[in-house]
Parts: structure tokens; C-alpha cells; sequence
């Protein structure tokens, strides 16, 4: 660690909550409580350590790879870059040798890392990155401690510190210009996408930020949130999963409702899983999250402009607009802000198609009031067509921040006022969910839409249900696995009844 980020070593009375390795042996992540205010957590980021002599090598090591590697773009491309690395290294330090003749043989592995960490990842904070538990990672300013979103810690600083704005000015370039945008005092406010996925918004220098450049990351997790990892966290039951799946296969369409962070966009890709295997799925984002297994699917994805005339951007509506004449099954717009994309949505469930999307809003009656309101417009008629209304919220259990789907609710018109028949309701004293499903008036539609009875579809809900349940006991929770269940029930039912209820006969008497 450069003296321009410094690992900054805690004081005080200290009790090591948790200790895991981030990149072994060259780095560590341990939670510490500071005992004295009985409270104070924080991330303390253990990085193997360069001596003053290994420090100036490590400097024209690097001045020279610089020179005669390909540039960090052409090493991306080569596979394995570790061992492209190793290689090069090895050879630049034979033809180099005279330079590095106090150097032990040891520290070679370190030059590695922090080679690979620096000309490669992210940096002074490369290691963050790899921490599976952060979701969220910012930065204040200079001489700021980094914060962390920490998944069982919530938000908690770090000891790194950027100590010089050049370091911090740096850092932010880096960044962004990996994220094949640019950033300058001209533009210095960017949102940009990082080579991972994970979404970044930075300020540059004190244009608009005081205390220096700034940045948010928000961290994209590499495999998807499954419907029976939500059920296992308990955000949700496996009869609300059951549900879903029902829904879904009717052509039923829903919006998530939450603040940031509540979890809005991971329960809809949850969802979207239990769509039929050969529909038609559009999504349109303004940074592609969204991650399907379905085949016939079209990713759009929204482009900026760089200028201030906003020449050849194309934003949301134009996608949401273009994606109605590519007849979608099913139209999935990661988030609906503006008044154009929400009013083309909400045309497009309104005549035939289905909609699944996610919203700002702490309530449903907050939502209704959204829509209706300027600029989105939405006519009061329109709303019922968007069948479910899904609130997610961060609650605390046990002390600890966590998310829930605290209520489903079915929207329908009574006179001329949106109601909401609620069909499943968190309850905080238990930390369950209550299910009034028998009372749902989707059930009632697809009954009569259908031909098949009220009770036929509820117990089609249970069964799922305890698919769900019997894939949770078993363990089944990969991205890939759970969508390999899903879509052999839609292609070979028997298949899956026969696994978790042992004869498709006992169905009916499990049930």
C-alpha cells in the first residue's frame, strides 16, 4: 500500500469479530469492535506489506513492465493474465538482473500481487472488491476513511484512507476510464459500469465535491440471487415463491416496490425465473443487472450522450417504445423513473403483453400516487393491469439490517379507487409470512380463464411450493441448478414430482 492510501492500523481496545481471507496469503478482511464504546465496528483491510527496499524495486519493476507489456486492455484478453504475468515477470527480472540483486527470491510473489492488483484490478481497493460480503463500497473524500456495506455489519468504515487528492484523482481516472467512460473537470459528475458488472457513480476532484473526488460502487454479485437463497434468508416463503411461479405462468405481470438498496432488482430476477422456458423476454436497463437463463432473450441496454446537446442518446422510452414492435412475451424495464418509459409500460401490459419492473416507493399507496402524478401521468385505469404490487423493505431483526417482502398485494379497481386485496404479509413479531392466498382474486382470473377450479390452482400453488421447499432441503441454490429445475418442471413435470414427492400418484394425497 502506497503512503497515497494508507492502511491506517485501529486503536483501542479491540475484540476480532471475524477474520477471512480475501486473496490468500496476500490478504485479509477482519471485522474489529472497539470494546471501550461498545459498539464501534470496522473493516480492517490486512495487506502483505512492502519494505522500504522492496518498495523502490516494486517502483522500475513497474516503470519497466510498463514499457514492454502489452497495455492492461491487450492482457485482458489473453486468458490467464496471472500466469502471463508470472512469465513476463520472470523474463524482465532475468534481463533485469543487476537491478534486483538484494532482492530475496521471496518477494517476487509479492511484486505479483500488487502488480496484479494494480495494473490489472482495482487498485487500493481491489481487495474490497473481492469480498463477497460487501455490497456497497464509498468513498467521502480525502483523508476519509473508505466505508464498506458489509452484508451482516451494515455500514462500516475501513482503514484505508486516500491521503493526497493526485491519489484519490487517480484512483477515480483509473475507474471510470475501466469503465470505458471518461471522466474530466468538463464532466466531472459520471455513472459508468465496471468491467465486473458492479454500477459506479463518481465526482472528480472539488468541482462539485468539496472535499474532493468522491465514488459509490455498488457491487455486482457474480452469481444471481436464486428464489430458494430468498427463501432460505427468509426475504421470503416458499408459498410466496409458489405463488410467483403460478403467476408467472399466467402471464401474470408484477412491480417491486422499495427504497435503494432494499433488494427490488435481485427479487425480480429471482422471479423472472419461473417465466416458461421458450417465451420471448425483453428487458431494457439503464445498466444491465438483469441475468436470465432463458434463451429467447433480447438485453437492451440505454446510451448516453457526452454532450451537453444530448446528440444520439438513447434513453429508456426509446427502448420500452422500440420493444413493442418485437412482440416480447414478457417486458421486463429494470427500473421506471420517467414519466415517457412508465407510460409506454404501462400501454404495453394494458394490451396484451407482460410486464415485470421496479420502482421507488415506500408504500403501495405512495407508488399509486407516483404513477397517477406528473410526470408519469399514469391513468388511474391503466394501474390494475400491473396485477401485483411487491414492498420490499430493510428491517431489523435481531439487531441486524435485513430485507423482507413485507407485503404482496393484488390490485384491482373498486368504483373508481385502486384497492389492494393482500395476498401474503410479513409478520415482524415471528419473522414469517402470512398467507391469505385462498382469498386471491388472481386465482379467481386464471380459474376463469382457465376452466380448471379455484382450489385445482391453489393446490398447483402448494405443489410448487414444495418443490421449493424440497430444492432448499436439498441444498439446490446455484443460479444454474435452480433454472434447470424450473424449466424441466415446465418440459417434464413428472421428472420433478417424482424426485420430490418419490410417485406422481401421491401428489394428489400430499397435497
Amino acid at each position: 500500500m502506497s503512503l497515497d492510501f494508507q492502511l491506517i492500523k485501529p486503536v483501542g481496545q479491540l475484540k476480532e469479530l471475524e477474520r477471512y481471507p480475501l486473496y490468500e496469503p496476500f490478504a485479509y478482511a477482519t471485522i474489529v469492535q472497539d470494546e471501550r464504546t461498545g459498539g464501534d465496528i470496522m473493516y480492517y483491510l490486512e495487506e502483505i506489506t512492502l519494505d522500504p527496499i522492496e518498495q523502490q524495486v516494486y517502483k522500475e519493476l513497474v516503470r519497466i513492465v510498463m514499457l514492454e507489456l502489452p497495455p492492461p486492455e491487450e492482457l485482458t484478453k489473453m486468458g490467464d493474465v496471472k500466469n502471463y504475468l508470472l512469465n513476463e515477470l520472470k523474463k524482465i527480472v532475468g534481463r533485469y538482473r543487476r537491478l534486483f540483486r538484494n532482492v530475496p527470491p521471496s518477494s517476487f510473489a509479492k511484486f505479483l500481487y500488487y502488480m496484479e492488483r494494480d495494473l490489472l484490478g482495482y487498485g487500493p481497493i481491489d481487495a474490497l472488491m473481492r469480498d463477497e460480503n460487501i455490497e456497497d463500497i464509498s468513498c467521502d473524500g480525502v483523508g476519509r476513511p473508505i466505508y464498506v456495506f458489509h452484508r451482516r455489519y451494515e455500514s462500516i468504515p475501513t482503514n484505508i484512507v486516500p491521503m493526497t487528492d493526485q491519489a484519490l484523482d487517480d484512483l477515480v481516472v483509473k475507474l471510470i476510464h475501466m469503465s470505458g467512460r471518461h471522466v474530466s473537470v468538463a464532466t466531472p459528475i459520471v455513472d459508468a459500469q465496471l468491467p465486473d458488472g458492479s454500477r459506479i457513480a463518481v465526482t472528480y476532484r472539488r468541482e462539485v465535491s468539496p472535499g474532493g473526488s468522491t465514488f459509490t460502487i455498488r457491487k455486482f454479485r457474480k452469481n444471481p440471487l436464486t428464489f430458494t437463497e430468498l427463501v432460505r434468508f427468509g426475504n421470503i416463503s416458499a408459498e410466496i415463491a409458489g405463488y410467483f411461479w403460478v403467476m408467472l405462468d399466467n402471464g401474470r405481470s408484477f412491480l417491486v416496490l422499495g427504497v435503494t438498496g432494499a433488494g427490488k432488482t435481485s427479487f425480480l430476477n429471482a422471479m423472472a425465473t419461473f417465466i416458461r422456458p421458450h417465451m420471448k423476454i425483453i428487458t431494457v436497463e439503464e445498466v444491465p443487472e438483469i441475468n436470465l437463463p432463458h434463451k429467447n432473450w433480447v438485453r437492451l441496454v440505454t446510451r448516453q450522450s457526452y454532450g451537453t446537446e444530448k446528440i444520439n442518446e438513447i434513453t429508456l422510452f426509446d427502448l420500452v417504445k422500440a420493444t413493442l414492435r418485437m412482440r416480447p412475451d414478457y417486458l421486463i424495464v429494470g427500473e421506471i423513473r420517467g414519466g415517457e418509459e412508465a407510460y409506454v409500460l404501462f400501454q404495453a401490459v394494458n394490451t396484451g403483453h407482460s410486464g415485470i419492473s421496479t420502482m421507488h416507493a415506500e408504500s403501495f399507496e405512495a407508488a399509486v400516487n407516483r404513477l397517477m402524478s406528473p410526470p408519469m401521468n399514469i391513468p388511474p385505469a391503466y394501474i390494475p393491469a400491473m396485477n401485483i404490487f411487491v414492498m420490499i423493505k430493510r428491517v431489523k431483526i435481531g439487531g441486524k439490517l435485513t430485507r423482507r417482502v413485507t407485503e404482496v398485494g393484488e390490485v384491482y379497481m373498486d368504483g373508481d379507487k385502486i384497492r389492494f386485496n393482500t395476498v401474503f404479509r410479513w409478520n415482524p413479531r415471528t419473522d414469517t409470512h402470512d398467507s391469505f392466498v385462498e382469498k386471491s382474486i388472481l386465482v379467481k382470473q386464471i380459474s376463469d380463464m382457465t376452466g380448471k377450479d379455484v382450489d385445482e390452482i391453489l393446490r398447483e400453488i402448494d405443489t410448487r411450493a414444495k418443490i421449493v421447499n424440497w430444492m432448499l432441503e436439498n441444498g439446490i441454490f446455484n443460479f444454474e441448478d435452480v433454472s434447470t429445475y424450473v424449466q424441466t418442471y415446465y418440459t417434464n413435470p413428472d421428472k420433478i414430482l417424482n424426485q420430490v414427492f418419490g410417485k406422481v400418484s401421491e401428489v394428489e394425497s400430499t397435497t
